[in-house]
């Protein structure tokens, strides 16, 4: 809650005059389209005090003060979809089939949006029967015959046909701030047709968030060529004749489609509405009306749109707390007697790269630009002497810039992700909004982006402080951005010629699976569809069905697995999947993004998962199976560059190593220090049994209940897991807890914590968000009790991982060797080291990796090396 969200009437008069200019542009809003965008863009962790979720509430009232303040309309309209079905739906049934049901915590938002709405000034309308689209279009026409500028602000790319001289769209994008708008030389530029043609156009490309095809085999590039060359959708479809055979084909084919889409999706202009334009009063932003809007926003605690409530009148300011700051730009030669006599003395430096541009902001002074050339990096390092400078993204950097010795003390983005891990993403503008930071810089947006990374550093500095984050963020996540930025500079070679004679017999096995999998059936259909594989399954062999939804039948594999025992081709379809989905995922796409030195270059994720575990995408080389024969065979193509070896070093046990330590089980801890199998240990202490006698299928079981006790398994996933009663599974549970009491107690009290606080936090900490615990239902209430455990475990399994990679990074580094370190999958670092620095690197990375934390029973590493990145499991 805000301290004092009173107002200030600098004016001194009382409900003083209206800021908004008397001719700005009607505004129509698409409601539902923008908040539906706000709450997928937002955490739905964003929530009051007392539990009640506002993420799109904030994400709409963000949106509403960034559109009011830089568009200045003149009066607004929200439009809202009315319940029920509309004339679409009467017309075909289809329409809008297969849509998601809307989230609980949208839906309970959802009666407070009008009034929000209201409290900005705004009128609500909907029409019986129509989409807000409808209402929309029937007002922006009504206003354009009179000659009145309109503004549309929408997600609903379909607005695109109402743009004319007189209507515009603001069009939104990513998250809740980025907008484009769209004039007629915007769309044409955009679509290559003109708005009258964009029903053609969508009748021809169909709308799947609408369940509206369009034909097939047409994209949007085809679509745009043969509408210019045309004119219309009904003249392209009479001239089917004269396109290529497989054109000709899909436009008659699909015709009836089409039209159906094009009709579906224009937007009626002319629906009775009880509002005249007349009587849709202007936009007053007095003391008296600005304090309405800081009350509701006070209400759901907007703090950070409270201070921006400035940006809407000149008259009447909330308390400022955050003005906007004025910056001059500054162009300066990349040379680093310039750029050092520009900065010198400056403490706090923030950089901003972007399209061979760079700028670089101090407090209170010009914002320098200037081109990003090769020498960029050495005479930023030369000009800033070791002063650490602020970025956003600042893996993303050049490696020019790091490779110079630029440091880099603070990343907005990381910090962004260690101050609220829910979140999705993490733009610099969307933080700076919510963080109440304001820069002008003119029309220079990438001097605004460096200006803004300095404020917001600063600002999250003081939340980081508040919330004791600083250490993990300086001692652990920041000095991580350097790591992982050499780590993807460097990439692992791939032997494209080994994974091609891998994918050669796995298309030909594959093929044979396909062929049996039609024989026994007796009809040739497409496995990998979910439709005709239903089909197949459950009428044309009868097998009983477990789920169906409005789709068809669910064959997904918690499905197959049921369905095994019934049918000999459930189990070639299992088969057939998985070779097709590595086939798919490693076999065909890593040679096309090996680069010309040889080498597979992963992006690492430092931003995504709220445990604080690392990924990586483009490819994921996190999740190629170890334990399957084709997946070791994936990683015999991972190889070592000539005159080197790979060495992995494997933490063990780490994370039951830290439930041991954590919850201080005396029996569990010892079976680490004496060295003991630890899975075995447990089967004899819950089955009862002497060590020698636990057998291969015992010790499975076994292990499974140790990591259920770390994942947060029930003991229906445990029964799933291991094809055992629900029963047993529950009973395998409680004897572990009996015979581990402080297990038992400490899973106990960290859910008991979560619930108090609201978050958990890990041994290194970092906090995590549990709002599960505060779920209506019981299943979201024990989820959340489950993530409460997991992320004290599993989250500081991460953390430790992250200290041995930069231990081990700066080990390498100060023994000067040239060995690097080039991936991290889960609990596994993988070097490649030169033949002669293997025993160093060895010694070096286990006393690194052993000694990130001290646990007890202490940390343990197994090492194996290899020619290639299976032979080190060998």
């Amino acid at each position: 809650m805000d301290d004092d969200p009173t107002l200030m009437d600098t004016a001194g008069a009382e409900g003083g005059a209206a800021d908004a200019p008397a001719d700005g542009p009607l505004l129509l809003v698409d409601g539902n389209s923008l908040a539906y965008r706000a709450f997928f863009a937002l955490p739905d962790s964003i929530a009051t005090a007392d539990g009640f979720p506002t993420n799109a509430l904030y994400g709409l009232a963000a949106m509403m003060v960034k559109v009011l303040a830089e568009e200045r309309p003149g009066r607004a309209v929200v439009a809202w979809d009315p319940k029920g079905p509309t004339f679409r739906h009467e017309e075909y049934a289809e329409y809008k089939a297969g849509r998601s049901t809307t989230p609980d915590l949208l839906r309970e938002q959802k009666p407070r949006f009008p009034g929000l709405m209201e409290a900005f000034g705004f009128v609500n309308v909907e029409a019986a029967g129509f989409e807000a689209d409808d209402v929309i279009g029937t007002l922006a026409r009504q206003a354009a015959e009179r000659g009145e500028a309109v503004l549309i602000l929408t997600g609903d790319r379909d607005a695109l046909q109402l743009v004319d001289d007189n209507v515009s769209v603001l069009a939104t994008g990513r998250g809740v701030t980025d907008t484009t708008l769209y004039t007629p030389a915007k769309v044409e530029e955009r679509y290559g047709v003109t708005p009258a043609q964009m029903i053609d156009f969508r009748g021809m490309v169909g709308d799947s968030s609408d369940n509206l095809p369009g034909v097939r085999g047409i994209g949007e590039k085809g679509a745009a060529q043969l509408i210019q060359k045309y004119g219309s959708l009904e003249a392209v479809l009479d001239a089917a004749d004269e396109q290529t055979p497989k054109r000709k084909e899909a436009l008659k084919e699909h015709a009836g489609d089409a039209r159906r889409t094009r009709d579906l999706a224009r937007i009626v202009c002319d629906v009775p509405l009880d509002l005249e334009l007349d009587d849709i009063p202007p936009l007053r932003f007095t003391s008296d009306d600005l304090g309405r809007l800081a009350a509701v926003f006070t209400e759901y605690e907007f703090t950070s749109l409270i201070r921006r409530l400035s940006d809407l009148s000149e008259h009447a300011v909330p308390r400022p707390q955050a003005p906007r700051s004025e910056r001059t730009v500054t162009p300066v030669e990349t040379d680093a007697a310039s750029l050092g006599f520009a900065l010198a003395g400056a403490e706090r430096v923030a950089l901003a790269l972007r399209d061979g541009r760079f700028a670089v902001a101090t407090p209170g002074a010009d914002v320098l630009v200037g081109d990003a050339g090769d020498d960029l990096g050495p005479s930023l390092a030369g000009a800033l002497g070791g002063t650490a400078v602020a970025c956003h993204d600042a893996k993303a950097l050049p490696a020019g810039v790091w490779e110079a010795g630029v440091r880099v003390g603070h990343d907005t983005m990381v910090a962004g992700y260690v101050i609220e891990p829910r979140r999705r993403g993490y733009p610099l503008e969307e933080l700076a909004l919510e963080s109440g930071c304001a820069v002008n810089a003119g029309d220079d947006g990438l001097a605004a982006d460096a200006a803004l990374t300095l404020d917001l550093a600063e600002r999250q500095r003081e939340r980081m402080a508040d919330r004791s984050l600083t250490r993990l963020f300086d001692d652990i996540e920041m000095p991580l951005v350097a790591v992982l930025a050499d780590m993807e500079r460097q990439g692992v070679t791939l032997d494209v010629v080994r994974l091609g004679e891998i994918a050669a017999r796995v298309r030909d096995q594959v093929d044979e699976l396909r062929d049996r999998i039609w024989e026994a059936v007796g009809e040739e259909f497409v496995i990998d569809s979910p439709k005709q594989l239903g089909h197949v399954l459950f009428e044309v062999l009868g097998l009983p069905t477990f789920r169906k939804g409005k789709t068809g039948y669910s064959t997904d594999r918690q499905v197959l697995k049921l369905l095994e025992p019934k049918h000999p081709i459930v189990g070639l379809i299992g088969q057939y999947r998985e070779l097709t989905k590595l086939d798919n995922t490693y076999l065909a796409a890593l040679p096309q993004l090996v680069d010309d030195d040889g080498r597979l270059r992963t992006t690492f994720n430092q931003t995504v998962a709220e445990t604080g575990r690392l990924s990586s995408t483009n490819p994921n080389l996190q999740n190629i199976p170890v334990r399957t024969p084709l997946g070791r065979e994936i990683r015999d193509a991972f190889v070592a560059a000539p005159g080197h070896v790979l060495v992995a070093c494997d933490y063990s046990q780490v994370e039951l190593r830290i439930l041991a330590h954590a919850s201080g089980e005396p029996t569990l801890a010892d079976a680490f220090r004496r060295g003991e199998d630890v899975h075995r240990a447990t089967a004899a202490e819950v089955f009862g049994m002497d060590p020698a006698d636990v057998d291969r299928t015992t010790r499975d079981r076994a292990k499974a209940v140790n990591f259920g006790i770390v994942y947060g398994i029930s003991d229906f996933g445990l029964s799933e897991q291991l094809g055992i009663p629900r029963a047993d599974a529950k009973a395998y549970i409680e004897t572990y807890l009996a015979r581990y009491p402080r297990v038992r107690s400490f899973i106990d009290s960290t859910i008991a914590a979560a619930a108090q606080d609201g978050y958990v936090t890990t041994m290194l900490g970092r906090t995590r968000a549990i709002p599960e615990l505060t779920g209506r239902t019981v299943q979201q209430r024990q989820l959340g009790e489950r993530l409460a455990v997991n992320t004290v475990i599993q989250g500081t399994a991460a953390d430790i991982i992250k200290v041995a990679m930069i231990r081990a990074h700066a080990a390498i580094r100060d023994a000067g060797l040239g060995t690097r370190l080039i991936l991290q999958i889960h609990d596994e670092l993988l070097f490649e080291v030169p033949e002669g620095e293997k025993e160093a690197l060895i010694t070096l990375a286990r006393d690194a990796m052993v000694g990130a934390y001290p646990l007890d029973p202490p940390l343990a590493v197994d090492v194996g090396l290899g020619d290639t990145w299976r032979d080190t499991k060998a």
